[in-house]
């Protein structure tokens, strides 16, 4: 409940109705320029975007991909999702939204609010909304019941500008053939790749051509500015020892909240069993994982899951019932199936690996639940840690005000702290210790020598900062950074050759030498890549949608493309191979089904448009981001 009502504070809100639209990037990039003071993100048509507001939407993303994920976020990994980009783009689009259900004369009225309000179940009691309820929800996590509601209004008001224009969308059966055949069609091709690292061991630019691309390639080069500064921190953790929590408090919190610390006693479910002998060879066990594997994701697309169980499932009591196994309690079946079941929500599918074999499991409905065996103990955990932020926050509050008048604040001695240096940190760097805290970089490079932090929050507690060095962005001279400058022309040298090569290559096919030879001649390998999708992607590459939609061109009458094509660090030839086009029957079996999903398709795709419109027209200013 605590994780929804969250979830409902958050500022892009309108993520509730258009998740599913393909994300739009900023294509203008970030800016190099600072806003004033450094406090804005963006500027949409006059109105900021508080650089606060960005990093509460970063944080949220990178939170995101890490729960989904389970994998460490690293500045690599950034870079390529392109996290800081998505983050900011959301908020351009939600002011441009905001902005055009003013135009539009859209409004959201109080009583429209209320009833939203009220249909949210985390704020009802016995069925029905409970007043009391609502501000103690909002007030334990730190809400005013104005804020939460500017936020819901603005929320609805975003919520009509999709509607409204989604609402144009409609679709004729030509679209709809037409949008099942480019869901459909495959394609194959015989490729040539010429990678650039081929060429990079023979170039040696002479010192006269790495003076020359060091001075038009600077901004390659250029550092960005970095900050020492002096810190404490307190954390949440280590306070945690201090903080007392009685009996009774857990009590009436279990009271208020029972949905929160609560389980599936009894569960409705369907199964699908695929059998797996303990004796099974490898290659029966690898069959038996890529079977359920891809089964588990039809189900999870959609399929009908007692249609999937009737014609695969090893289970003779259930399979003919479209694996329906009724209502099941715990231990009637081994821990690991329990396991996954009892975690599941009605309507969401999971896999289970058991001695058994591999189940695939449904749950259809949740008809009892029970409090968890440990519930008391997270509830303790919880308030604990609620407090222990509270305190940590006052005594940062309190060593900032003391270290504004001394270098040795009286608060920090409480907790057995002493003030802690930092190396130079540009804003993407670690702290070291305390990992990337984008919040604690961006304080950090904010601050003049001797300048003083307001109290800065962390994942796990608070920090103050003072500054000690600031170093401004700038070009290393040439002779510091000459390796570097060196390397750089030398890849992009290489990069030329191979583009080039292929060029060559190309030629030679196109004017009837045969594929094999031209690539045997080039002391390269003919490849085949199989059959793929748009959706799939040339070797697996959706996002590169030139190259894949270079090879949808191709035919029998025009077999190459008129160019090679960059993929990473290589150029690629391709040659027709082969084509698959699904017939008419098989369009017929899916209309019905399919229409639904491309209406709400093109619902997104005109949304797009409109909002692509809305941010060509607009007046857009893009800051340095941290």
């Amino acid at each position: 409940m605590l994780k929804s009502l969250r979830k409902h504070s958050r500022s892009w809100f309108i993520a509730l109705a258009i998740g599913a639209i393909v994300v739009v990037f900023i294509f203008w990039g970030v800016g190099t320029m600072k806003s004033p003071a450094f406090q804005e993100a963006a500027e949409v048509n006059g109105t900021p975007i508080l650089m606060t507001a960005y990093l509460r939407q970063f944080n949220e993303l990178a939170k995101q991909y890490q729960e989904r994920t389970r994998g460490e976020l690293t500045e690599e990994t950034i870079k390529a999702l392109r996290l800081k980009e998505m983050a900011l783009s959301r908020l351009v689009d939600e002011t441009l939204l905001l902005k055009a259900g003013e135009r539009l004369g859209f409004s959201v009225s109080d009583a429209d609010l209320r009833e939203t309000i009220r249909s949210y179940p985390f704020f009802q009691k016995d069925g029905k909304f409970d007043e009391s309820r609502y501000k103690w929800l909002l007030a334990r996590n730190r809400i005013s019941p104005a804020d939460f509601e500017q936020q819901e209004r603005r929320r609805l008001l975003l919520l009509k500008v999709v509607s409204e224009v989604g609402s144009f969308a409609k679709v004729s059966d030509l679209e709809l053939e037409e949008y099942y055949r480019m869901g459909k069609e495959q394609v194959e091709v015989r490729f040539l790749e010429v990678p650039s690292g081929r060429f990079l061991a023979k170039q040696n630019p002479a010192d006269a051509e790495v003076a020359r691309y060091y001075q038009d390639h600077q901004d390659i080069f250029r550092e960005p500015a970095r900050s020492r500064v002096k810190y404490l921190v307190f954390s949440t953790k280590e306070t945690l020892n201090r903080v007392k929590v009685s009996s009774a408090e857990i009590i009436s919190y279990l009271k208020e909240n029972p949905e929160e610390f609560s389980r599936a006693k009894v569960i409705q479910v369907r199964q699908l069993l695929l059998r797996l002998p303990p004796n099974a060879a490898p290659a029966e066990k690898q069959a038996v994982e890529k079977q359920s594997q891809e089964l588990l994701a039809k189900a999870m697309q959609g399929e009908d899951f007692a249609e999937l169980a009737r014609a695969h499932s090893q289970d003779a009591a259930t399979k003919n019932q479209g694996g329906e196994e009724g209502e099941v309690s715990r231990g009637r079946h081994p821990p690991e199936w329990d396991n996954v079941a009892f975690a599941l929500k009605p309507g969401t599918v999971g896999r289970a690996v058991t001695p058994q074999g591999i189940f695939l499991i449904k749950v259809e409905a949740v008809k009892e639940t029970e409090r968890l065996p440990d519930a008391e103990a997270q509830v303790e955990k919880l308030l604990k840690a609620d407090r222990a932020k509270i305190m940590a926050r006052e005594a940062a509050q309190q060593a900032r005000e003391e270290w504004s008048k001394s270098e040795s604040p009286e608060a920090a001695g409480k907790y057995g702290l002493t003030p802690q240096e930092t190396p130079l940190l540009a804003r993407q760097d670690a702290v070291p210790g305390l990992g990337v805290l984008p919040n604690f970089n961006l304080a950090a490079l904010d601050l003049k020598p001797k300048g003083l932090s307001k109290v800065v929050e962390l994942p796990d507690g608070f920090a103050v900062l003072k500054g000690v060095e600031h170093r401004p962005e700038n070009v290393p001279p040439l002779e510091q950074i000459k390796d570097q400058v060196r390397q750089a022309l030398k890849k992009s040298l290489a990069k030329s050759l191979a583009e080039k090569e292929a060029a060559g290559l190309l030629e030679q096919i196109r004017q009837g030498k045969p594929l094999a030879q031209v690539a045997a001649q080039a002391g390269l390998s003919v490849k085949d890549s199989g059959y793929f999708t748009r959706f799939q992607g040339f070797l697996g590459h959706p996002s590169e949608e030139q190259v894949t939609a270079a090879a949808f061109q191709l035919s029998g009458q025009q077999p190459y493309p008129s160019r090679p094509l960059p993929l990473k660090d290589s150029y690629y030839i391709f040659a027709f191979k082969a084509r698959k086009t699904p017939d008419q029957a098989e369009i017929q079996k899916e209309a019905d089904k399919l229409r639904e999903g491309f209406l709400e398709q093109k619902r997104q795709v005109i949304f797009a448009s409109w909002l692509d419109g809305e941010r060509k027209r607009a007046k857009i200013k893009i800051f340095e981001l941290p």
